[in-house]
């Protein structure tokens, strides 16, 4: 009996060691629903990212998309010199960046979501208000303030957006720069001065780290100029556009091909990833349909 029970098992690894060099060899050809490619994501919108990625994943096994996150410039480098072509990030090119793709491929730029930029303070805080206009005065030099502006990385989207604004090359006053998030939250709860520059994305959805941090912390209105009045962030002034500092979250595909990349956007852009974006507090592009059942 062992002798058999010994030559099925010999045989076993026979067969499957003939078999091993195969599968090692054989590769999943890419396509809009397998393979494995690498996505670039801007900081600050890294959550809903990933959560869009995670169910994309539960309904194509055969796709790995491998996210990093990075800064926005750290983003564009990389597309421009062509070590990375599919990315996410809050920006829309003009016309004179997208003539640096000309005679290569015409970028597919497909939105996802609207999001908003967020000025955060600590809950006890005496101002609970800002003017965007003021901010930019203070960068500039024209205005002195007390405060200390913190932001994630120092070449983010919302710093990037801020120094175009200001017409200033860096921002070197005022301002403090965190490695993440949870330094960002940690420096405002000792901080009475500081006020946090972050995406709305990290606060409606905080990972465990900043969890218990964001609790002793609070949005300030923000001054719409146009209505001449304060305004706090939430998904109902992202959608009537009565937050002043509103972005629109795109996925720039510059693989040339029918590749992982259109099919992570086609289903991003569904009505399945726009349910997503809707549960996690941002704005869909184009609301999901709603089903009524009638019961008789």
């Amino acid at each position: 009996m062992k002798q058999i029970i010994w030559s099925v098992l010999g045989l076993s690894l026979l067969i499957s060691c003939k078999k091993e060099p195969a599968a090692s060899t054989a590769e999943v050809k890419e396509a809009y629903d397998r393979g494995t490619t690498e996505m670039y994501v801007e900081s600050s919108v890294y959550p809903i990212v990933e959560d869009i990625n995670e169910v994309f994943k539960t309904y194509y096994n055969d796709a790995d998309i491998k996210l990093k996150m990075l800064s926005q410039n750290e983003i564009l480098n990389a597309v421009y010199k062509d070590s990375n072509r599919l990315v996410i990030m809050p920006k829309t090119f003009s016309a004179k960046e997208l003539e640096a793709f000309k005679g290569r491929v015409v970028p597919k730029i497909t939105p996802i979501a609207k999001d908003a930029v967020l000025f955060i303070t600590q809950k006890n805080a005496t101002d609970t208000l800002i003017n965007y206009n003021d901010v930019i005065a203070v960068f500039k030099g024209a205005k002195k303030s007390e405060k200390v502006f913190v932001f994630h990385d120092a070449n983010s989207n919302i710093v990037e957006k801020i120094k175009t604004d200001a017409g200033v090359s860096e921002l070197s006053k005022n301002v403090y720069y965190a490695k993440t998030v949870e330094e960002i939250v940690s420096y405002i709860n000792k901080n009475k001065n500081a006020v946090g520059v972050v995406g709305i994305n990290w606060m409606l959805q905080p990972d465990a780290k900043i969890k218990e941090g964001i609790k002793q912390l609070r949005s300030m209105l923000v001054y719409n100029d146009s209505l001449k009045n304060y305004y706090a962030p939430s998904q109902s002034t992202i959608a009537d556009n009565t937050y002043p500092l509103i972005r629109t979250i795109n996925i720039i595909d510059v693989q040339g091909k029918t590749g992982l990349g259109t099919g992570f956007a086609s289903f991003a852009a569904s009505d399945k990833g726009q349910r997503i974006v809707l549960k996690s507090g941002l704005m869909p592009v184009t609301l999901p349909k709603r089903e009524i059942n009638i019961v008789e």
